[in-house]
């Protein structure tokens, strides 16, 4: 979904405040303390001034720019624009995300084992002053070298192509854009009587569930016909995944959670890939809802779909979880349409013969 970037930058700066300023700020506050007893009034209030410091950094830096992000990964419009990025503005995003952590990197290094040391003469000095040298030293180079991929990230994409096989058919067969997020959160929190402020990661992740349970259906039918089929591009965890689903330890909502809410013809066989194009457009999207198309047609995916969400789950759209229960009931209309697209092709096979 691209925002595996802000997820690791909120992961980095957890990782930051525990070990980097919250740990060290409870050394410093039992010791500054214990000095302060002592009578040793300068040391003592020197750690618990470097302890106001380290509080202030933890609220109103790492704090708030944890809360931005978390905030901005809710946001419909910042996820449509990080799933419309380029490879190279990815790239470069990366790069700057990299680059941030790098310079945190050197500030905490410098600080916590050369400064600090330094101003509360700790004992082996030296031994600290050389690892805050060589972590230091790491930091920087890793700065240069984001820099560097910051300001070239045409290279950064040049190598990771060179590196990444070819997919012979790539094109998209289902993907989110991660519009389905928002309409899913407001069904969700319709449903729980929780406002957009109150949602929890726990929240967050059945809402993503909400957004994906509509396309589950198809892939659920796929997965169980054997219609899938591995590209040589593709992750080896989507196979365990589709693996799973054949056996139903998982949804299929992981499955397209897992592949940035994308599902490609290339993974569907030849034997089934002009059924799911065809079944799935044969609707028209009016006035807020899937219309079939008209004519004599196999069926259509998203309107059968919309009418077993109201009928049966007595829901709307983006509105439901995918439960293998309701899967076996609806999984009768794709099988119709499957047996009409077969016989289908078998007529115009017959006519092509004949003339």
């Amino acid at each position: 979904m691209n925002t595996e970037l802000d997820e690791y930058e909120i992961l980095m700066l957890r990782i930051v405040r525990w070990l980097f300023i919250r740990l060290p700020l409870l050394i410093l506050v039992v010791n500054g303390i214990n000095h302060l007893n002592k009578g040793k009034t300068g040391r003592g209030v020197a750690e618990l001034v470097i302890s106001a410091v380290l509080i202030a950094i933890d609220i109103f830096v790492i704090g708030r720019k944890i809360r931005k992000t978390k905030k901005q990964l809710k946001d419909p419009e910042y996820r449509e624009m990080l799933a419309n990025l380029s490879p190279e503005e990815l790239a470069k995003r990366e790069a700057f995300v990299y680059i941030k952590c790098c310079i945190g990197c050197v500030i905490v290094c410098v600080g916590l084992f050369i400064v600090m040391p330094i101003a509360i003469h700790v004992k082996g000095l030296a031994v600290c002053l050389a690892g805050g040298a060589f972590l230091t030293a790491l930091a920087v180079f890793g700065l240069v070298w984001e820099i560097k991929a910051y300001q070239h990230p045409e290279e950064v994409v040049r190598r990771r192509n060179r590196k990444k096989p070819v997919n012979a058919r790539r094109e998209t067969l289902y993907k989110d854009y991660e519009l389905g997020y928002e309409p899913a959160m407001e069904q969700y929190c319709k449903q729980t009587g929780k406002s957009e402020t109150e949602l929890t990661d726990a929240d967050d992740k059945l809402i993503w569930e909400y957004a994906y349970a509509g396309i589950s259906y198809l892939l659920a039918w796929i997965a169980e016909h054997n219609f899938y089929q591995a590209q040589e591009s593709d992750w080896p965890l989507l196979g365990e995944l589709i693996g799973k689903i054949k056996t139903r330890e998982i949804p299929p909502t992981d499955y397209i959670s897992e592949n940035d809410g994308t599902l490609y013809e290339g993974n569907i066989k030849e034997s089934a890939i002009g059924f799911v194009k065809e079944y799935m457009n044969n609707s028209d999207y009016v006035d807020g809802h899937e219309v079939a198309k008209p004519g004599d047609i196999i069926g259509a995916y998203y309107p059968d779909l919309e009418a077993f969400v109201k009928e049966h789950l007595k829901a709307e759209m983006y509105g439901f979880p995918f439960r293998w229960e309701d899967y076996d009931i609806f999984k009768t209309n794709i099988d119709k349409a499957y047996k009409k697209y077969k016989a289908k092709m078998r007529k115009m096979k017959q006519e092509a013969e004949e003339n």
